[in-house]
């Protein structure tokens, strides 16, 4: 959930919706001051794999829309941030619901039905509850796949 965090406070900061690899590395380190530059590029490539920003050539946007995340007065990210692993994928999936006002018994309760329905992993259920809400979710499916095959 940080990773989101982190991304809505940098696009906000920008005001930009979308910008370039350099010019995210250039933000975070030099503007921001948030980490070096080398930090930077693992903090990006954790972003981008784990479905927080989507990288299309050379500009990045976020896969999310930013607006719906409450970033705190002067945020500064974590130091474990950029090991990308802050979290599991089901509490990612179970932030990015609660980031858009889904009932967190509600989800859950839509997650295990489903689960029970189609017999299949609760991360799988997540992603469907979530698509089914309206939200984009083709960031996530990698994770919960690598997630679900090493069980």
């Amino acid at each position: 959930m940080e990773l989101r965090t982190v991304t809505a406070a940098f696009f906000i900061s920008k005001g930009k919706t979308v910008v370039t690899e350099k010019e995210f590395l250039m933000g975070v380190s030099m503007n921001l001051r948030w980490m070096p530059h080398g930090d930077a590029e693992k903090l990006l490539k954790a972003m981008i794999k784990n479905g927080a920003v989507i990288k299309e050539g050379e500009y990045i946007k976020p896969s999310f829309d930013i607006s719906e995340v409450d970033v705190p007065i002067g945020y500064r990210p974590s130091k474990d941030i950029i090991t990308g692993n802050d979290e599991d994928i089901f509490q990612t999936l179970l932030g990015l619901a609660a980031d858009v006002m889904i009932d967190r018994k509600e989800f859950l309760a839509q997650c295990r039905s489903i689960q029970k329905k189609m017999n299949v992993e609760i991360e799988v259920a997540a992603l469907i509850v979530l698509r089914d809400h309206g939200v984009p979710v083709s960031g996530y499916a990698e994770r919960v796949q690598e997630a679900v095959l090493k069980r």
